[in-house]
């Protein structure tokens, strides 16, 4: 299982990172993918929505 990260949390390693639901993780879609760098915060997401590595 893919580690997870919502928003504000801090990047451990730079990527593309796709937003997916936290009730069944439903994919949201290409357009919500964000380039994340290490060190930085992670984006605000889409509601009741969480991170993970592409």
């Amino acid at each position: 299982m893919a580690a997870k990260y919502w928003s504000g949390q801090n990047c451990p390693e730079t990527g593309t990172y796709g937003q997916y639901r936290d009730t069944n993780n439903e994919y949201a879609g290409t357009s919500y993918d964000r380039k994340v760098d290490k060190g930085e915060n992670f984006p605000p997401s889409l509601n009741n929505h969480h991170y993970e590595k592409k």
